[in-house]
């Protein structure tokens, strides 16, 4: 069976099994170097301490009385049992190396104590030893604590792991539903580790691209369907309708053309008004001034300038100037067709941010469509343009992080407040 059978699919999975093999690895590590550098040195001081012990008593002659704890057998005696611990096991291998017949046995002559019988040489008398019970658990016992150990471990890295990976997890439901279609405007926040609220951003970040891309599709599909095919079947209109007046055909036909060529001019600037056009800071007073002469000469409007920031000092606007003059210059071009032909422009100073106004003296607009303008969802006003304008000056307004909203003057017309927040230092 092939190994990537066994591999889990999630990183939760494959976290936990790689801890998993770490934890086994080094848990098998330290019971070597447990029994290497401290159980068998441990064993061999043992061993040595006996050995002497028995000589010692020997040398003075404790072999001829039985007294206290001590017992004493002949040589050829075999008591009790070889040792069958780890550690005794250890020490009568190296007491069997110190000396030859040197030997250690264990025979329990009653149940509250345990009796060590060593023999210092294969001639010399066995010496039995009373001690206490010598438990060190076993192998039984160390491989049941390493268990535990393991089971604790996994168990806490699983749930430390889950906690890390759930913001992950929830991340990758999102770039699903993405996947999908399903583009929402922003995603709930996710939180989690640094790592993965980078990895949000960026994915929000590219869910609002795909969302303007579907939405600019819709937009030029929609309008090079509509807006475009009014002018043309008009065109089609005179070129088999049999008229007399060729002239008025033509200028007709003109029109048409120019509507159509203006039209186009739109939707290529919505589609065109993401591009990163370098900021620069411009002085307020003088980009309106700037403005109002462009709105006299090429749009032969009637202007008047009210400043009613007076002569206070206005911070710096930060701007795109060529994305920033297209909202002046469709909010001019509304004016000379729908506004009467006068605009006032006035610059109001707020607390944070600095709002331009531009009011004409047309019929204004209905209400039940201010909201729909404020938002940029209105699909073709009645009153003020097709709408493809609308959204081109919502989205730069979007890109100055500013504002615009509408409202109808309460003496006639319709006012375009242009807000822009001061930019942080």
């Amino acid at each position: 069976m092939h190994v990537r059978s066994f591999w889990p699919r999630s990183t939760l999975g494959r976290t936990v099994l790689l801890l998993a093999v770490l934890l086994l690895g080094t848990q098998g590590a330290v019971y070597v170097l447990f029994h290497q550098y401290v159980l068998n040195p441990a064993a061999e001081r043992f061993a040595e301490f006996l050995w002497q012990t028995d000589h010692a008593l020997i040398a003075a002659g404790a072999e001829r009385s039985s007294a206290g704890g001590l017992q004493w057998r002949p040589a050829h005696d075999l008591p009790g049992i070889p040792a069958n611990k780890y550690f005794l096991r250890q020490s009568a291998g190296y007491l069997a190396r110190m000396s030859p017949g040197a030997a250690l046995r264990i025979g329990p002559s009653d149940t509250d104590a345990t009796w060590l019988w060593i023999r210092g040489g294969r001639h010399e008398p066995w010496l039995g030893m009373r001690a206490s019970p010598m438990n060190f658990g076993g192998q039984g016992f160390m491989f049941m604590r390493l268990g535990v150990i393991a089971l604790c471990t996994l168990l806490g890295a699983w749930l430390i792991v889950r906690q890390i990976n759930r913001p992950l997890a929830r991340l990758a439901v999102e770039a699903q539903r993405i996947g999908r279609g399903d583009m929402p405007e922003s995603l709930k926040p996710i939180g989690g580790p640094l790592e993965v609220r980078h990895l949000e951003q960026a994915i929000t970040s590219m869910a609002n691209d795909l969302h303007r891309l579907h939405e600019e599709r819709t937009l030029l599909l929609t309008g090079i369907s509509h807006e475009l095919r009014t002018p043309l079947s008009r065109m089609l209109l005179t070129l088999h309708l049999q008229g007399h007046d060729l002239l008025a055909e033509k200028a007709s036909m003109l029109v048409d053309v120019s509507e159509m060529d203006e039209t186009i001019d739109k939707f290529l600037t919505l589609v065109r008004s993401g591009d990163q056009e370098k900021i620069t800071q411009v002085e307020v007073r003088e980009w309106v001034a700037e403005m109002a002469a462009t709105a006299q000469e090429r749009y032969g409007l009637e202007v008047q300038l009210v400043h009613s920031a007076g002569d206070a000092a206005l911070p710096p606007l930060h701007c795109r100037p060529l994305a920033l003059e297209r909202v002046f210059r469709n909010l001019f071009d509304n004016t000379r067709r729908y506004g009467g032909g006068r605009l006032d422009m006035r610059i109001i100073r707020h607390p944070a941010r600095t709002e331009i106004c531009l009011r004409d003296y047309g019929p204004g607009v209905p209400e039940r469509d201010i909201g729909p303008m404020n938002g940029g969802t209105l699909p073709r006003q009645s009153g003020h343009g097709s709408g493809i304008g609308l959204r081109i000056c919502q989205r730069i307004m979007a890109l100055h992080s500013g504002i615009l909203r509408f409202a109808n003057a309460e003496t006639g017309g319709l006012i375009a407040h242009l807000s822009f927040p001061d930019k942080e230092d």
